[in-house]
């Protein structure tokens, strides 16, 4: 008699039937991203990082992974199963490094707590994970695009059904910004100055810090419901970049949330010109020095960026081991090998932006 292998659960804990149901639970026009992991034919980059993430956690700490399950199924909120997917890409990577990760260590005096802490045998680091939502104004329309959407082709419908015909297809287009669309009512928004807003925003209570530890801000860009199957470009990751062969050139705005200071000049381009920008306030350093480094966390990079002026600095073998995680850019990030290089090298680009900046614009023509 012929048998059949069963369907393996997802990530080692969804089944196929707690899916289909999940599927069937949502109302129309809704994106979950568990669903959109699961069912990418073939999988897209992030859904690869999360099933591998998966195997390493399962293998170490099978029951924190299974008590993730009622997150990761949460209709009401999808936010809840983004943030759950995001601490499994964060621990399945930390767990590739060769350290050590123990999740849910106590803050002394807090009832909060992060979401790590690894230890590369030169002492403990706490790790916080946070995965960016979209924003809650793109979020709205978003939704108010798919319920216009679904009145028009419910109305296309009965057109045609009154023609004799027995299809209607219905399409719409809408552009969505992550970050945040700007605001042109107030001077200096755009999604530049959004970007670094939004990320000098989060976890901007430091309530999860233990003072007496380092302090690693661990920020997952990989959802599909916010970024698409599209990865932030890595020009967002440094001072400048070039974004054609027609010589248009920008301000990275995740380098700028960590290392920018107030009224530091940016470039925006406004048609075929060079636009000098400010920063509109502090980047996310400046404004905390509990913070001993963020690490961005991309479907196909993961970043180092150190505090120039950290209230306790990285240990060396955390951040050697740091190296081994999935993806790490060695060239863009900018690590402390030795005392004061992340200070120099800040400064270094930031002198060599502003130079680039001032020299663009001026080459205006009149």
């Amino acid at each position: 008699m012929a048998t059949t292998t069963p369907t393996p659960d997802y990530l080692g804990v969804i089944s196929p039937r707690e899916l289909e149901q999940l599927q069937k639970s949502l109302k129309l026009g809704t994106y979950h991203p568990l669903l959109a992991l699961s069912f990418s034919d073939p999988p897209h980059q992030v859904a690869t990082n999360t099933v591998m993430a998966a195997r390493h956690v399962i293998q170490t700490n099978e029951t924190w992974l299974r008590s993730l399950k009622p997150r990761l199924l949460h209709t009401s909120d999808t936010a809840n199963a983004s943030s759950a997917l995001g601490e499994i890409r964060a621990y399945g990577s930390l767990l590739e490094t060769g350290m050590t990760v123990r999740p849910t260590p106590i803050v002394p005096g807090k009832k909060v707590r992060p979401e790590f802490e690894v230890n590369a045998g030169d002492g403990p680091v706490t790790v916080e994970v946070h995965t960016r939502q979209l924003d809650a104004n793109q979020a709205k329309s978003l939704e108010a695009h798919h319920t216009k959407l679904q009145q028009t082709h419910k109305a296309n419908v009965a057109k045609a059904t009154a023609a004799g015909n027995r299809m209607a297809i219905t399409t719409g287009a809408i552009g969505v910004t992550p970050f945040g669309a700007p605001d042109h009512s107030k001077p200096g928004d755009s999604v530049l100055t959004n970007t670094i807003s939004r990320i000098c925003g989060i976890k901007k209570d430091d309530r999860q810090i233990d003072p007496a530890k380092p302090f690693v801000l661990w920020l997952d860009l990989q959802d599909p419901t916010v970024w698409g199957y599209l990865s932030i470009s890595s020009g967002q990751l440094v001072p400048m970049y070039t974004e054609s062969k027609d010589g248009a050139a920008g301000s990275g705005g995740l380098w700028y949330a960590l290392y920018g200071k107030k009224n530091d000049p940016m470039m925006q381009m406004q048609g075929l010109d060079y636009r000098s920008v400010p920063m509109l306030h502090d980047g996310r350093f400046a404004l905390s020095a509990g913070i001993s480094a963020v690490i961005y966390s991309l479907p196909k990079a993961t970043v180092l960026f150190e505090n120039p002026k950290p209230a306790r600095p990285l240990p060396v073998r955390c951040r050697v081991s740091l190296l081994k995680a999935p993806f790490f850019r060695l060239d863009l990030s900018i690590c402390e090998w030795s005392s004061g290089l992340v200070r120099s090298t800040v400064d270094l680009q930031k002198t060599m932006a502003a130079a680039a900046v001032s020299t663009l614009v001026g080459s205006n023509p009149p």
